[in-house]
């Protein structure tokens, strides 16, 4: 009986971390989706859809991506040109405008 108990608690400890980590990376995508967004607009409800496309292997680098972006324009004014990002943010990038035209 106390083997049980202690495989339940066990599943039920790793349940709630991967609850917690899943929301985690869900707000930080989302923060950087919505940065210079005004969170009165369709914005909120459309990052919160892309949150949810977007893979876990190249979430990382679509957030770097939508940082770099939104840093692109506060500083130039100008859009990011995708040529000049590495490849790895260019892959974050190409999945993000993928997940937008998927939650639009």
């Amino acid at each position: 009986m106390k083997v049980s108990s202690a495989v339940l608690k066990g599943a039920t400890v790793a349940a709630v971390l991967l609850v917690a980590s899943t929301a985690a990376h869900a707000d930080d995508f989302i923060d950087a989706c919505m940065l210079g967004s005004d969170p009165a607009t369709d914005m909120p409800k459309t990052c919160a859809c892309m949150s949810t496309k977007i893979p876990g292997n190249v979430r990382a680098d679509a957030i770097a991506a939508l940082k770099q972006s939104y840093k692109s324009m506060q500083d130039t004014g100008t859009l990011l040109d995708p040529t000049q990002l590495p490849p790895n943010l260019m892959r974050g990038l190409q999945a993000t405008v993928l997940a937008q035209a998927d939650c639009m």
